[in-house]
């Protein structure tokens, strides 16, 4: 463990990502200097096969005859992309290849009235077509079919608690299967508001929790009331984004946090999510993000310019996604289980760097990240290696070990610096019941708590395969035991009967 801290420390001295200076100028030098990597067991960043290639850049300063400047939110679905301009107050609306298909700009109201969006920062088309756009400049939230009819407005609640503010500036807005609408709104740090299906506002979820040393608490013991009133207030972090997955999962990203909490979450290899960059929440807000890597998913782990400030998650195929660094303009992608499968990107003028990035989404298995500074969708597509991470990941889940376990073994050739696919080796020998072949590979990936699983498993599959043989030497044993006792009596009663019978002969 110190270790592992001092190469940490040491990595961080180092400064070896510093993050580059963008220039206003929408346009490219021939290529990039921002290489693929992930981070080891130390906490160091170690190189990597490109995992994602850059594809194109769609440029959208002039779309259907507007000239736009301020993309601030992008929606994928199954058929379309919509994109929200913020100046404009217009929603546009693209094909999956992003072709320019119509706008939506003007909303007829429940009451008959014409209506346009104000500042509009929000955007999210559920399955069943409504579009849920989050009117921040109008101080609402809009249920609207693409024609503009609005089923729903959602206004600043009656009810509202946990801030003292007039005005309500939601910025993002989601629902569910059941219609329940999740919104995130400006300055307000108690968690995501809930509302249900006709707009009746139920309450918060997933309030942040709050970090206090153990030092501040021991202070307040001995502080005055009014010592303690003139403290600084420890305040939840309000949520930038949301995004809901198909299993009604909310995942939610914070990135107002202080540079000291996230260095002590890695130094400390803190995996409770006490302070955390992204949760995926459930029904209830409870935090159910997997968490099993040597560290918990917060971005870089080093940093010369400040640490990594996620803005949005990109929910991938087979359970992967990825998170958006406004800060350096990367992307940190993670499997189900937490564990980092690759990094890639960075701002700047070349070819696949983003100037202002401030959504990401898939399209298939492809990456679209929305740049507000170069106002484009900025496309990667996955090379051999990185489909390979995602195959593998598709047929483990499959249950499709086999397939999986060759995935993995082609990805061990192409890139030595990674422990992991190791582990993935492991787990399908583990599951084809070769728990001896699946230590080894633990035991290289250097994977503890995989390792005692399958000993243990050896442990229980040599007791089953010799139970009945000790059993059987055990009952054989106590009826040798039980019979000798007999045979002892048996005797000693026929010498008895022996002896008393000659005698009364006498």
């Amino acid at each position: 463990m110190k270790l592992r801290k001092l190469g940490l420390v040491l990595g961080l001295a180092a400064a070896l990502f510093a993050s580059s200076c963008p220039k206003a100028e929408a346009y490219y030098t021939e290529s990039s200097s921002n290489s693929t990597y992930i981070y080891g067991k130390w906490g160091v960043p170690l190189k990597s096969p490109d995992a994602y290639d850059y594809s194109r850049t769609v440029d959208l300063r002039s779309v259907g005859g507007y000239d736009l400047a301020n993309l601030i939110d992008m929606c994928v679905t199954d058929e379309y992309i919509y994109i929200v301009e913020s100046s404009l107050g217009i929603i546009f609306r693209f094909d999956r290849t992003m072709k320019y298909v119509d706008c939506l700009q003007e909303f007829t109201m429940p009451d008959g009235s014409t209506s346009t969006l104000l500042k509009p920062e929000g955007i999210y088309v559920a399955p069943d077509g409504k579009v849920y756009i989050a009117d921040t400049g109008n101080s609402r939230v809009l249920v609207s079919d693409w024609k503009g009819e609005v089923s729903l407005e959602l206004l600043k609640p009656e009810n509202l608690v946990g801030t003292t503010l007039s005005t309500f500036l939601p910025i993002r807005v989601v629902a569910d299967s059941a219609g329940r609408i999740n919104v995130v709104a400006r300055n307000i740090n108690s968690g995501i508001m809930q509302f249900t299906s006709e707009g009746y506002f139920t309450g918060y979820i997933g309030a942040p929790s709050v970090s206090v040393d153990a030092f501040t608490k021991l202070l307040r013991m001995f502080y005055t009331d009014a010592q303690r009133a003139a403290m600084t207030t420890y305040v939840p972090t309000e949520y930038n984004n949301i995004k809901i997955d198909e299993n009604n999962f909310i995942w939610g990203t914070i990135s107002a946090l202080t540079e000291s909490d996230l260095a002590s979450t890695i130094g400390s290899q803190d995996l409770s999510g006490a302070v955390t960059p992204i949760k995926k929440l459930n029904m209830k807000g409870s935090d159910v993000l997997v968490r099993q890597g040597d560290y918990a998913p917060v971005g870089d782990l080093m940093w010369s310019s400040g640490p990594s400030r996620i803005v949005d998650v990109g929910l991938g195929p087979n359970n992967i996604y990825s998170m958006l660094d406004s800060n350096r303009g990367r992307i940190f992608t993670y499997n189900t289980n937490g564990i980092m499968l690759y990094t890639f990107g960075g701002k700047g003028t070349a070819k696949g760097e983003t100037q202002t990035p401030i959504a990401i989404d898939y399209v298939g298995d492809d990456i679209f990240v929305l740049d507000s500074g170069l106002c484009s969708v900025v496309i990667f597509e996955p090379t051999v290696y990185g489909k390979l991470l995602i195959d593998a990941e598709w047929y483990y889940q499959e249950g499709e070990y086999d397939i999986a376990n060759e995935c993995w073994r082609q990805v061990t050739e192409l890139n030595s610096n990674f422990a992991y696919p190791y582990v993935g080796l492991g787990d399908a020998e583990y599951n084809n019941g070769n728990y001896e072949e699946a230590m080894a590979y633990y035991q290289f990936a250097e994977d503890r708590t995989s390792y005692s699983n399958a000993k243990e498993r050896i442990r229980k599959d040599t007791m089953s395969v010799n139970f009945p043989y000790i059993v059987g030497a055990v009952l054989l044993f106590a009826v040798l035991f039980v019979g000798k006792g007999i045979y002892v009596k048996v005797r000693r009663y026929v010498k008895g009967e022996l002896m008393t019978y000659g005698r009364d002969e006498e």
